[in-house]
């Protein structure tokens, strides 16, 4: 796990280095922005909202995508790439599936694709491409859904155990200060 680290600080730009690397030059003045880098009760759940929304919208080159968008949302650039990275490809198949099934269930479809018309496509590319067809409009309201509803979801979840995470930072130094008092009373 060191390793891990020791190679992802060597590889992701810095604030201070972001100069340094020629297709981020455009883009260091908003980029050195400390509120993009620092993680604060602000940056984190807007971060994790675009992450999931954004991850689950594009299925490929989401971390740029996320990374890029986080300038002007003011959050965190560094999480909204990590938690684009719960869409995998381990992760797509259910999630494509089950935006199959959300959208159809909005659009109250039943049996939508003719068994008769499909039967009478020829060739296994041409039935393929006509079942795609049929079912494009149920993947894409469900993809709308699902990247809305973890976005929500995403930022409540993080907001919530960001301010409970402080909250108990609070409550050990309000602790130790009181440790502190007695000790000096005593």
């Amino acid at each position: 796990m060191a390793g891990f680290a020791a190679f992802v600080r060597r590889h992701v730009p810095t604030r201070e280095t972001i100069h340094h690397y020629r297709l981020l030059r455009p883009f260091s003045r908003q980029l050195s922005q400390p509120n993009l880098w620092h993680l604060n009760h602000r940056s984190v759940p807007r971060a994790v909202a675009l992450g999931l929304g954004i991850g689950v919208i594009i299925p490929f080159m989401h971390t740029v995508v996320a990374a890029l968008l986080a300038i002007p949302a003011r959050a965190n650039i560094a999480v909204a790439a990590a938690v684009t990275l719960v869409v995998n490809p381990l992760t797509i198949p259910p999630i494509y599936y089950a935006a199959y099934r959300i959208g159809k269930w909005e659009l109250r479809r039943g049996s939508d694709v003719d068994p008769v018309a499909a039967a009478n496509v020829s060739g296994e590319v041409a039935r393929f491409l006509f079942w795609i067809h049929h079912a494009s409009g149920p993947i894409a309201l469900g993809i709308l859904t699902i990247a809305a509803g973890s976005a929500l979801v995403g930022y409540v979840v993080s907001a919530f155990f960001w301010r409970r995470w402080i909250f108990s930072k609070y409550r050990a130094r309000r602790t130790v200060r009181r440790i502190d008092r007695r000790r000096s009373a005593g």
